[in-house]
């Protein structure tokens, strides 16, 4: 079952104006690229667009790209099959398979390599 968004309360006025933001962006099914410094709340705004759009009865699956090396993060992303590799016991889901009909929210993408 999907966790409920978290409510987003605050006055100031660019505050208000991302919420507005995000109610339009919502709206789309387009890609849509968050950016902020660290700890300002990009996965909050990312659960807010999926819950807001036609994907919320989706999964919302995220990815925190710092935390793996470049070969963990392309399986981790893309999947592999059995044997595709040594150890590679079974099939395994990418992130992107796994948020189909959903959201996939990649945290620290800018911490990737260019080659993933």
């Amino acid at each position: 079952m999907n966790e409920q968004p978290e409510n987003l309360l605050g006055e100031a006025n660019a505050f208000v104006d991302v919420l507005e933001q995000v109610s339009q962006v919502a709206k789309l099914n387009k890609p849509v690229l968050v950016i902020g410094e660290r700890g300002t709340g990009k996965e909050l705004i990312a659960h807010r667009l999926h819950y807001l759009s036609n994907r919320w009865q989706g999964p919302f699956i995220s990815l925190n790209c710092a935390a793996l090396n470049e070969n963990l993060l392309d399986s981790e992303l893309f999947g592999h099959e059995a044997g595709a590799f040594t150890g590679a016991q079974k099939r395994h889901l990418g992130r992107f398979e796994r948020a189909d009909g959903g959201t996939l929210f990649l945290d620290e993408l800018a911490t990737a390599p260019m080659l993933v």
